[in-house]
């Protein structure tokens, strides 16, 4: 029984740590907190939900209140929260597992182009999904080693980038803030007939490159390729140094504007994730 419970620990340190980067070392904070009161609490089915209960409440404290401090010592801060701003989280999830932190600015950037988009389109709002985790850890020689910051599958995410949500019409045809994954992620754009087509190369080359979007539930919205393409213009325009779309976007997004036109996109490789479903975009160096 005691060796279930500590495999039981192991991995749940190991699951906290991969996604939110620092869940672990809360896991284990909390362990010893726990281990100081709980002689104290008598009735056993009481102490399994303090336990229970109480890790999620100290884990909370420390994503809201505590990381955030420490974060600022590397300068990064945490995008809202709140949903009820213009720059909101496509999922809650995002900033509860600490995936939704960059250098401030970055943050300041992508406030300004959330003020610039809503002046535009006063109901839409600006949907990040994934940005970085709170910490840099430093390794002399190295910009940024994955295994320890970077978020998967999103490797290169180091402080300084966030991936943005597309903006799709309702079922009314009318455009919104829904989104047809629940985070995001999956939704892809497919290439039209007369596009250039990479999902059916990398497809051959790469199993993860369309594992979301052969995976994640989708609820197929109509994609509004205007807006975004206007979206993707107002990053251009506030100085985001890179962004990274499927060639078939691009080439789509073009003919919308000459912004666009003269902008020099990057495109991932097909050992990457698809980047038809998000804006991967570089605010800051």
């Amino acid at each position: 029984m005691k060796t279930l419970k500590i495999s039981g620990i192991v991995l749940l340190f190991a699951i906290l740590t991969i996604f939110s980067q620092v869940g672990g070392i809360i896991l284990i904070l909390w362990i010893i907190v726990f281990n100081l009161i709980k002689k104290r609490i008598t009735n056993k089915p009481f102490r399994i939900f303090t336990n229970y209960f109480g890790f999620i409440l100290f884990y909370l404290f420390f994503v809201f209140i505590i990381i955030p401090l420490l974060a600022k010592i590397q300068d990064r801060e945490p995008l809202p929260f709140s949903k009820s701003g213009n720059l909101i989280p496509v999922s809650y999830w995002t900033a509860i597992l600490n995936r939704n932190y960059i250098k401030s600015e970055g943050k300041i950037k992508l406030e300004e182009i959330a003020n610039n988009f809503e002046k535009k389109y006063p109901e839409l709002k600006v949907k990040y999904m994934d940005c970085n985790f709170p910490f840099r850890i430093n390794i002399k020689g190295q910009n940024n080693t994955w295994i320890l910051e970077g978020l998967i599958p999103h490797i290169t995410h180091d402080g300084n980038k966030a991936d943005i949500a597309l903006v799709y019409n309702n079922e009314e045809n009318t455009p919104s803030n829904l989104t047809p994954t629940a985070i995001g992620y999956g939704s892809s754009v497919l290439p039209l007939p007369n596009e250039k087509c990479k999902p059916c190369y990398c497809d051959k080359e790469s199993w993860q490159y369309s594992f979301m979007y052969r995976n994640m539930p989708n609820s197929n919205l109509n994609f509004n390729d205007k807006i975004t393409s206007n979206l993707v213009e107002i990053f251009i325009s506030n100085g985001a140094s890179q962004i990274i779309i499927e060639p078939h976007l691009i080439q789509r997004f073009k003919k919308n504007s000459r912004r666009i036109r003269n902008f020099k996109f990057s495109t991932a490789e097909c050992t990457s994730v698809r980047h038809d479903d998000h804006i991967h975009a570089q605010l800051c160096n």
